[in-house]
């Protein structure tokens, strides 16, 4: 049985919009020798690009997070070089362009164990696509069941246990038996929290949802998830980059931000993050999550308006509003469900406070706010210009 491994424990720089700011520093830095204690260049970089530690200080970065780079298929290090991949340049060069679901796609079409990234690589070993697995196995289960969710011990006993390879037609999994897997689920955590970042996944441990329009979407998306089976490289360094190279575009960003009916063309003037913001608000498990999870949803955030209370005929009528930057996905902690990044806002409230984005956008020359601390800023600077009567 091959072991599903993970970075644990790091999924703070696993989060889309940390991979995009990780990607501009490895890229400033590309084909310098790897750094010293005494002069840690990717150190003093990284910190112009995130507000993430990168500790301890007292080793190098390349050091500490050379498997986090790699498990990002953003770096390796060849002839004590720091060489970074295409895939990270292109990220680099104009991330607008290309949503969660387009680097997703990519990682999971490449990502396989045994992984060039871990000890142990054998260029000569079985392939085990992990996310296909899990992908083709959670849209098995809703096309031939009706059941969009599938839980960490069922990836554990039927894909794990079984040596599933993701490379199997999707026929394949709806006869899958289980078996009792026996192993560490931490780093199987790790994995599916970082892959819940899909548009169309949704995570509340122990809970793996899929969230599509109908059963042709969930086709469609299966269709784009083919892996990539090619000559492979013995060394490990080169390996790593060929699986970062061939980025294959924007056709499942594409696709899945085609499903959203989009009334705030102001706000969207067209930008595909926008509208991939605008599918994590609209976002029925999502809403769901916070009305179980959050105290008083019914109020406004912004007005303090009571919905209920003046709306008693709708029970909902509260929206989501997304904090975070505009291409980055919602945070949904283990244990207890905690969205920390959603708040929930009426309606009029919700549109005017788009609109109050793309004014400030507009007037700063961005596309997307920088950081998440931006985003929060800017929203509660929409929220005291409010005039409460």
């Amino acid at each position: 049985m091959t072991v599903w491994r993970f970075d644990q424990g790091r999924l703070d720089y696993f989060q889309f919009d940390e991979i995009r700011r990780i990607a501009s520093a490895l890229t400033a830095i590309d084909c310098i020798d790897k750094p010293t204690i005494e002069n840690d260049i990717l150190r003093e970089v990284l910190a112009t690009h995130s507000v993430r530690p990168f500790a301890p200080a007292n080793y190098t970065v390349w050091r500490n997070y050379k498997r986090v780079f790699g498990c990002l298929l953003l770096a390796t290090d060849i002839a004590g070089k720091i060489i970074c991949t295409d895939l990270c340049k292109i990220l680099a060069a104009d991330a607008g362009d290309i949503d969660i679901d387009d680097y997703l796609r990519h990682f999971s079409i490449n990502f396989y164990y045994p992984s060039p990234i871990f000890e142990g690589y054998n260029f000569n070993d079985k392939q085990i696509f992990p996310v296909l697995a899990i992908v083709k196995f959670l849209i098995s289960q809703f096309l031939l069941r009706n059941k969009p969710v599938i839980t960490t011990d069922d990836i554990a006993n039927y894909l794990i246990v079984n040596d599933v390879t993701g490379i199997e037609p999707s026929e394949f999994y709806a006869n899958l038996q289980p078996k009792q897997f026996q192993g560490d689920f931490r780093q199987i955590r790790e994995l599916i929290r970082f892959i819940s970042q899909f548009s169309f996944l949704k995570w509340s441990n122990p809970n793996l949802y899929l969230e599509v329009t109908d059963k042709d979407e969930a086709l469609q998306i299966l269709s784009l998830l083919e892996p990539q089976i090619t000559a492979r490289q013995a060394d490990a360094g080169a390996e790593l980059l060929r699986l970062g190279s061939n980025f294959q575009g924007t056709a499942l960003g594409n696709l899945t931000i085609s499903q959203v009916n989009v009334v705030d063309t102001e706000f969207t003037e067209g930008s595909k993050i926008r509208v991939t913001h605008l599918r994590t608000e609209r976002s029925a498990k999502l809403k769901a999550f916070y009305f179980a999870n959050t105290d008083n949803p019914h109020i406004c955030d912004m007005c303090a308006m009571d919905t209920l209370q003046r709306y008693p005929w709708v029970d909902r009528i509260i929206e989501l509003h997304h904090l975070l930057p505009l291409s980055s996905p919602v945070r949904v902690e283990t244990g207890k469900t905690s969205l920390k990044d959603i708040v929930g806002v009426c309606p009029s409230c919700h549109r005017a406070t788009h609109k109050f984005y793309s004014r400030w956008l507009k007037g700063n020359g961005l596309k997307d706010f920088q950081n998440y601390e931006e985003a929060r800023h800017i929203y509660q600077e929409a929220k005291k210009e409010i005039f409460l009567v």
